[in-house]
């Protein structure tokens, strides 16, 4: 065979197999859950209504729909619950397949990891006791203590962003105390070790209800928060199979009617633009 070819023949094959193992890397989790029939989900189950225990079993919104992505993928579910403060670590770590709990779309995670397209859309608040005088709105926090889920959960991020602001004009909280999951968070502030708690919208609207009376919500900040899933920043093919079982959720109004369920309203959920720039 003559040098030339012999040559161009090497070239072409290597350019085969690196094309083969770029294919192999992006879809090799997703290839791996089919062919096992299982996928590996980890969850923070601490985070009422998106996902807590009840009665000893895994309910809330996150969980109806990971049950049916699940079910749509044609594999059963292995889920483990994780602390948030290591969840996205684990990940990383191979530890499981993908993380299924709420986590706010936000620049720093999504240079991390691969977020699936929104479950769920809400701003940040600060609620507080009912009756209580000290924190009299939104826009002057002074001297207050706020609680918030431990960093770098997305209410904390939005909260300390938005006390920055505040500190400008002087009228700033003194303390961000951060806890482990929502129902210490909601515990704490029921037993005045903090003035209030910022977290998302929607966590807020479900504590409020099930507990009518005993929180008032002070006010609201900042841009909408698009809350996902994600991925190892490797696992595009994953990723995009679960998209494609939560836009069928959507488009058929499933996705509606679990709103409805579990906040008692309905969000606009995008299919694009939700990512922001340098997102993996």
């Amino acid at each position: 065979m003559p040098g030339c070819l012999r040559m161009a023949l090497t070239l072409v094959c290597a350019m085969a197999a690196a094309g083969w193992a770029t294919t192999a890397t992006a879809q090799g989790t997703l290839e791996k859950i089919k062919q096992a029939g299982v996928a590996n989900v980890a969850t923070e189950v601490a985070y009422p209504p998106f996902e807590f225990r009840q009665e000893g079993k895994v309910v809330g919104y996150d969980e109806d729909i990971l049950l049916r992505v699940v079910e749509g993928l044609g594999v059963k579910l292995d889920q483990q619950d994780v602390p948030f403060a290591g969840i996205l670590a684990g990940l990383l770590e191979k530890k499981y397949d993908f993380v299924a709990t709420a986590l706010i779309i936000n620049p720093e995670r999504s240079s991390k990891y691969a977020f699936t397209m929104p479950v769920a859309v809400s701003k940040v608040g600060i609620m507080k006791p009912a009756g209580d005088s000290k924190l009299k709105s939104i826009d002057d926090l002074t001297g207050a203590v706020i609680g918030s889920p431990v960093p770098p959960a997305g209410p904390t991020t939005a909260f300390q962003h938005y006390n920055d602001e505040l500190k400008a004009k002087g009228k700033n909280a003194a303390r961000n105390v951060f806890f482990q999951s929502s129902p210490d968070m909601d515990l704490a502030l029921a037993n005045g070790q903090v003035d209030g708690v910022a977290d998302s919208m929607l966590v807020i609207a479900q504590v409020m209800k099930q507990q009518p009376g005993k929180f008032v919500l002070l006010g609201t900040f900042g841009e909408p928060n698009y809350i996902g899933w994600v991925t190892r920043p490797e696992d595009t093919g994953l990723r995009d199979a679960i998209n494609e079982q939560i836009r069928k959720l959507r488009d058929s109004g499933d996705l509606t009617r679990l709103q409805q369920k579990w906040f008692g309203l309905t969000m606009e959920i995008p299919v694009s633009g939700y990512l922001p720039p340098g997102a993996k």
